[in-house]
């Protein structure tokens, strides 16, 4: 990956917060052992080791610190290396107390405020093994007094470590503060975000209420006239057929066909608007599945037909009564061969139904070899109102109310819908929806 795409790591902040005490606090140490080795003077590798300590390690742990996946892990890894070379040097002059103290209680400081009391212990620990490295390099020699020019020295350089740790812990505290202001306002604002999307959501039910209470008036105050439409339209073709005036059949019957065609429009909507509004309700009770498939593929055996199409059904149910809601069943088988009808031309239509008594599930399959649809317009196809190409709506015609009822219908009853189809290959809808046998004496056999 190159650096244009790769992702900044974050530097924990106690990196650079280490590096500014750590720099000055051990120039500070570096003044006090100086002036106790010009009193004392000691082996060459323990001036390496003060320079050493005095001036590169500082800019070495940041360095460190920095490269490291893990940054803070990597800081206190830093501090138990603070505490192991101030036992070093404390061992390298022989444990003198002001110098011993001040790199003592300084180091346990900074570890305690960064790290708490478990890593303040470590770091004691690592002083300690430290101590004992230096005091075996020294001899183990033991000089606890200390001149009066280190004391001072010693005393004078703990409290500007002291007043620049306390800034720097300041500081840090203040971009701490500073973080938790901007949480508890984004806080506020994920809030009152939220406030206004329940806001948005319930306005929206609201408004899907009123719209499906208004489908639902409109739906009756349209089917009223419609059934009239349709009865009068009977009447009609009856007397014209009586009075032998066999020209004006045609145009009656293309009424009644018309007015068949909206009244079934009108329903799927009503239908729809139910089920939005959260009314539709599931009715179970006994029925003959194979009475129930055999009316519905007479009904609709023409409208498929109609088309040059062949309509073979196998139905694969024993003579036994279900418990279901026979009415949705019915809908679902109608608006699945009406769709099998509607996209095929001059082919083949198929309906497939068996119970299963293991799943006690009733399963409808509907095959066709009609114009089929992509993978990617699928899920169209069951949207209410959407066809999956504009271009369908055009050719075929219907309202795209019919798959939206039949997924709404199954899902109610606990059962599912799956399609397979693709481009010029026709298309096999699968639906499973609970049918257990009657248990009841008297129901379960015809």
């Amino acid at each position: 990956m190159n650096d244009e795409t790769a992702v900044p790591r974050r530097i924990h902040p106690i990196v650079e917060l280490d590096y500014g005490v750590r720099r000055w606090a051990n120039l500070l140490v570096f003044v006090v052992l100086v002036s106790h080795f010009l009193e004392r003077p000691p082996s060459p590798w323990a001036w390496a080791v003060l320079v050493f300590h005095g001036f590169l390690w500082a800019p070495l742990a940041r360095w460190v610190a920095r490269r490291a996946p893990d940054s803070r892990q990597a800081e206190h890894r830093n501090l138990m290396a603070d505490a192991l070379l101030f036992g070093v040097l404390s061992g390298l002059v022989s444990f003198s107390l002001w110098p011993s103290t001040l790199m003592l209680s300084s180091g346990l400081l900074s570890i305690l405020s960064l790290g708490g009391p478990p890593l303040a212990l470590r770091g004691f620990v690592a002083w300690l093994a430290g101590a004992l490295l230096g005091a075996a390099a020294s001899g183990f020699d033991v000089q606890l007094e200390t001149s009066l020019r280190t004391a001072l020295l010693s005393v004078a350089c703990f409290v500007p470590y002291l007043l620049m740790f306390g800034v720097h812990s300041y500081s840090q505290s203040q971009r701490a503060l500073e973080a938790r202001r901007e949480v508890i306002q984004r806080n506020e604002q994920i809030t009152l975000k939220n406030r206004q999307l329940e806001l948005a959501r319930m306005l929206a039910d609201s408004a899907n209420r009123t719209k499906s209470a208004f489908l639902a008036n409109m739906s009756h105050e349209l089917r009223t006239p419609l059934n009239a439409i349709i009865g009068y339209s009977e009447l009609l073709e009856s007397e014209f057929m009586d009075i032998g005036e066999a020209d004006r059949v045609g145009d009656v019957q293309k009424i009644r066909s018309a007015g068949m065609t909206l009244l079934a429009m009108v329903e799927g909507v009503l239908n729809l608007s139910k089920m939005e509004a959260g009314q539709a309700e599931v009715f179970n009770a006994p029925f003959r599945p194979d009475e129930l498939v055999e009316s519905v593929a007479q009904e609709m055996r023409e409208e498929i037909e109609r088309n040059g199409n062949v309509f073979s059904l196998f139905c694969d149910v024993p003579p036994l009564r279900l418990l279901g809601d026979a009415e949705k069943i019915r809908e679902i088988l109608a608006h699945l061969l009406s769709n099998a009808g509607k996209f095929t031309r001059d082919g083949e239509v198929v309906l497939n139904v068996r119970h299963e008594p293991e799943t006690q599930m009733l399963v409808i399959q509907v095959d066709d070899n009609g114009i089929g649809i992509a993978s990617a317009q699928r899920e169209l196809l069951f949207r209410a109102f959407a066809q999956a190409d504009s271009s369908s709506t055009r050719r075929f015609g219907g309202s795209g109310l019919g798959l939206a009822i039949t997924r709404h219908y199954c899902e109610l009853m606990g059962g599912t819908i799956d399609v397979d189809s693709q481009v010029g290959a026709g298309a096999r809808f699968v639906v499973r929806v609970p049918a257990p046998v009657a248990a009841r004496r008297g129901l379960a056999h015809a």
